[in-house]
């Protein structure tokens, strides 16, 4: 059964509308999900209070004293937290330190000095990032 010029044009039409049709759903679907900031805090002090206007706003009638008690017990909280990293740190060194370990044991003694420099490289790579953090967080 040989097709038409008309069904050949309503076809063609039908393909070009649904390709109309995707991108114009597609694009609205990004501009929607590109619109929507990222909020995620930066900061512990961001965190923190994003953290006490959001129970202000969703619990009636706090007052300004049980704002000050929950406030005390962010300050716990965050104070264990820290003695328990602190407290962790000296473990997660030593492993650390096993693993360099244990690479330059497989490495051949013409390999070490790249390794080392690789090393050295990451580490001041690392205290740059530190570094630029910490900037950031203080001008905020």
């Amino acid at each position: 059964m040989p097709r038409t010029r008309l069904s050949a044009i309503f076809y063609l039409l039908l393909v070009f509308a649904s390709g109309i049709l995707v991108g114009v759903v597609s694009t609205h679907l990004y501009a929607v999900k590109a619109s929507v900031p990222a909020t995620a805090p930066r900061t512990m002090s961001e965190l923190r209070s994003r953290y006490m206007t959001e129970m202000q706003k969703r619990i009636p009638g706090m007052t300004a004293d049980q704002s000050a008690a929950i406030s005390k017990i962010l300050d716990d909280t965050k104070k264990k937290f820290d003695d328990i990293r602190r407290e962790e740190r000296p473990t997660r060194d030593r492993i650390q330190q096993e693993q360099i370990d244990s690479v330059r044991t497989v490495l051949t003694d013409a390999q070490r000095p790249a390794y080392e420099a690789w090393r050295a490289e990451r580490l001041r790579s690392q205290q740059s990032q530190k570094q630029n953090r910490a900037k950031t967080t203080s001008a905020q």
